[in-house]
């Protein structure tokens, strides 16, 4: 690098939260031939400031899905990290590194200004819970944002240390991964006053019981900042969903992760009574089984998606009937992202989408493997409601039959390169 590149970069690892110094770097990178790289950095910091149904996001995961995650920008990582740091799994926002691994927590606390001084890292993975305590009291804790733990089983005297950390006071996201955390350890972190101050918690995988985690959550007297949950394959089952769903912590969020957990029926249904959705703008409920009832239950009434943008229907094996009943939703006017993937949504199902006046927002589509023939993809072409999709998903993979060379021409002459085809 020059030494004018070597000065914003300093001035970018320095000041993180700023989009001036990276924005001088972009102009800096395109003026000596790197356009692309350039252009990498004004998505991002365009992406950060948009949500995920926002139509940017929708165009890169069609034509530009790179910007999102900048696998194309690994050769940009810096190879000087310190020794017990590593980009095993490297995470880009708003153009340059965001998250890094520790090998263990020792590493932060030792090298900190030096991984600092190496990228503008605000984010930190851990699979060791060794040294949590000198981390708590570390002073640099407070550049970070976000934690992601797992395998590290958190407890309740972990938590409260963490949580009452004073270096805390940016901390924003917290994940915990397979088995990240323990139902005590949940407990302690839901009474702390850092969990006041969460914008997203993230639970997966973790080895706690499905009323346990209930009951810790319940510890939290209200939503506090709280607007990201995800509860993903969390083994939540009808039986918990009454009791989760009116809890005062789930009350103000935008954005609920229920994926990967037999809710069946009687769960959505539960959803849709406690009145969470009027609230929420992304909504995921892959692999969650609702059927019929559940999805009638979701739909049935006008104001109860009225703020939704986003849904994730996918997995479900969910069948024409239930599609129909999407389709018929008035409440899902507003909404513009889709997902119906990995289901037996068939030629009807297609038709029943494409005739619908409340999808007419859409600007996303996904049907990859939903069984979507010549007749389907023929209606989704004609529809008179689908102008405004950007991304239109009829992927398949075998042993699907693919579609016929007439409905192919169809769908590229009225979607062109918005629509992906396999």
């Amino acid at each position: 690098m020059t030494s004018q590149h070597d000065a914003l970069y300093r001035a970018i690892c320095e000041y993180p939260d700023e989009d001036t110094p990276r924005l001088a770097f972009a102009d800096l990178l395109e003026e000596d031939g790197d356009p692309a790289r350039a252009a990498f950095i004004r998505t991002q910091i365009e992406l950060a400031q948009a949500p995920e149904y926002d139509p940017l996001w929708v165009k890169c995961r069609q034509f530009d899905p790179n910007a999102i995650r900048g696998w194309a920008m690994a050769h940009t990582l810096p190879r000087d990290v310190p020794a017990g740091f590593s980009w095993r799994n490297h995470l880009f926002r708003r153009g340059f590194p965001w998250l890094v691994e520790a090998r263990r927590l020792a590493a932060f606390t030792d090298r900190a200004p030096e991984m600092f001084a190496a990228a503008p890292v605000q984010a930190i993975g851990v699979e060791n819970r060794t040294g949590l305590a000198a981390f708590a009291d570390c002073p640099h804790l407070a550049r970070l944002t976000r934690i992601e733990l797992s395998l590290t089983r958190l407890d309740a005297d972990d938590t409260t240390r963490l949580g009452n950390s004073a270096h805390a006071a940016n901390l924003a996201e917290l994940a915990f991964a397979q088995d990240g955390i323990d139902a005590d350890g949940l407990r302690a972190l839901v009474e702390s006053p850092l969990f006041g101050r969460l914008a997203s918690l993230e639970l997966r995988e973790n080895v706690i019981v499905a009323e346990l985690l209930v009951d810790a959550l319940g510890a939290a007297g209200g939503p506090g900042n709280l607007r990201k949950l995800s509860l993903a394959a969390c083994r939540l089952t009808r039986h918990d969903a009454a009791n989760l769903f009116a809890l005062p912590v789930l009350r103000d969020l935008d954005h609920l992760d229920l994926s990967d957990n037999a809710l069946h029926a009687d769960g959505v249904a539960a959803l849709a009574e406690s009145n969470i959705t009027r609230g929420l703008r992304t909504l995921n409920l892959s692999q969650t089984l609702p059927g019929v009832p559940g999805i009638q239950a979701l739909t049935e009434e006008k104001s109860r998606l009225a703020r939704l943008r986003s849904l994730d229907l996918s997995a479900n094996r969910l069948g024409p009937v239930a599609v129909k009943a999407v389709a018929e939703a008035a409440g899902l006017r507003k909404l513009r992202v889709l997902d119906l993937s990995s289901n037996h949504v068939g030629n009807a199902g297609a038709v029943a989408l494409a005739n619908s006046p409340h999808l007419g927002g859409l600007l996303e589509l996904d049907l990859a493997d939903a069984e979507v023939g010549d007749a389907g993809a023929v209606a989704l072409a004609g529809s008179p409601h689908l102008d405004g999709l950007l991304r239109l998903n009829l992927r398949s993979r075998p042993p699907a039959r693919p579609l016929g060379a007439a409905a192919r021409r169809a769908l590229r002459e009225r979607f062109g390169r918005r629509v992906s085809l396999g």
